[in-house]
């Protein structure tokens, strides 16, 4: 009788311990002996909780207190990762491989599931990024290739993330789809108008239903960086008013990371271009930058091409192996260079004659031509 009146002590004072905490639990296949480790994933750093060897049968189950507001964690085997989100006492039950680790399935939580989905789209989105920058190549074809390629899977990533987003954007997936990133680089650009009315979104609804936590205000942050850029874009300059004057001077970092400066080719009459290659014109406007760079390179004749592209990776993609300088602002159409020369719409593009003065504001670039003609 004592023996079981003190497994019920046990029982009972163990479940009370973990009454205020959630609990992951489930099996890893195929990983016997291994170290799974449970970690938060906090706005700033990586926080490690616990780790488990496992055995044979591959289970395991980690407790953790449930917090103010909804957080995120993960499981690590390896290099390999599945991510969660917690914002109550729920159990949530995950069960995978250690042979394809981030190929698994999620019980008990709806929200968990559609953020398995969405880390499945940013694998894919992954895996084809990594394969078109390996399909490196001199030609037109295979530049205009890996761009609709890249377009492409970016838009395939957002068909599966918008919904989500849109459906509920208070969720727990909603914020998880925003902050994804590939390869450094965040998918949702808050530079981007499309991008920046679904980050408005989540920002919206976090700071009505979660308002004061920290990734509300991180949320909120990004959305006034957002605005500010549109605003700042609409700001009037003086090119806007003068027929001629003398060129801001731009040093923006190449492809390989050398500084360029506008100023050095002075001597040239120069086409200055503000573009983003992460858009359907980019591959036929560029080919038209060619057939003039072609024609007149050898009279004097230089394009400094500047990018506002948010993912540095498409940026390298589509302009390795271009001719012509192709530089980049990192800081997107926030960027003060674009500001500076009143650039409101991509493309946009400047003739300066070989003083460095600005002679013309292009509307179009198709029939210049005899514009550049005059100036060499």
């Amino acid at each position: 009788m004592k023996k079981y009146l003190y497994l019920l002590i046990v029982i009972v004072a163990f479940s009370a311990c973990h009454r205020n905490d959630f609990t992951i639990t489930g099996n890893v296949s195929d990983a016997e002996g291994k170290t799974l480790y449970f970690e938060a994933t906090q706005i700033d750093k990586i926080v490690s909780l616990d780790s488990i060897k496992l055995k044979s049968d591959g289970k395991f189950t980690f407790h953790a207190p449930k917090t103010e507001f909804p957080e995120f964690y993960r499981l690590r085997l390896d290099s390999s990762f599945i991510h969660f989100g917690i914002d109550s006492t729920e159990t949530i039950t995950i069960r995978t491989s250690g042979k394809v680790f981030t190929d698994y399935t999620v019980e008990n939580s709806e929200e968990n599931e559609q953020i398995r989905k969405v880390a499945k789209a940013g694998g894919l989105l992954k895996r084809e990024v990594d394969n078109i920058l390996r399909n490196t190549g001199t030609s037109d074809s295979i530049r205009i290739s890996n761009a609709k390629r890249l377009l492409s899977a970016i838009d395939e990533y957002k068909k599966t993330t918008l919904p989500i987003i849109y459906g509920n954007p208070k969720s727990k997936a909603s914020y998880f789809a925003i902050f994804q990133q590939v390869n450094g680089n965040i998918i949702f650009d808050p530079f981007n108008k499309e991008d920046s009315k679904a980050i408005r979104a989540v920002a919206n609804a976090y700071d009505v239903y979660y308002k004061g936590s920290n990734r509300a205000k991180q949320l909120y942050n990004m959305a006034i960086s957002s605005l500010q850029a549109e605003r700042q874009m609409k700001q009037p300059t003086i090119i806007d008013r003068a027929n001629e004057a003398s060129s801001i001077d731009i040093s923006l970092p190449d492809i390989q990371g050398k500084q360029q400066k506008l100023s050095d080719l002075k001597g040239n009459v120069v086409l200055l271009d503000f573009t983003a290659y992460q858009t359907d014109y980019s591959p036929e406007y560029n080919i038209i930058l060619a057939k003039l760079y072609k024609q007149f390179k050898d009279q004097g004749f230089e394009i400094y091409q500047v990018s506002l592209d948010n993912d540095e990776n498409f940026w390298k993609v589509s302009a390795s192996n271009l001719p012509w300088i192709c530089v980049r602002d990192a800081a997107s159409i926030y960027s003060t260079v674009a500001s500076s020369y009143n650039v409101k719409n991509l493309p946009s593009a400047f003739l300066l004659d070989r003083t460095g003065a600005i002679r013309e504001r292009l509307s179009s670039i198709e029939s210049i031509s005899e514009e550049i003609r005059k100036l060499l």
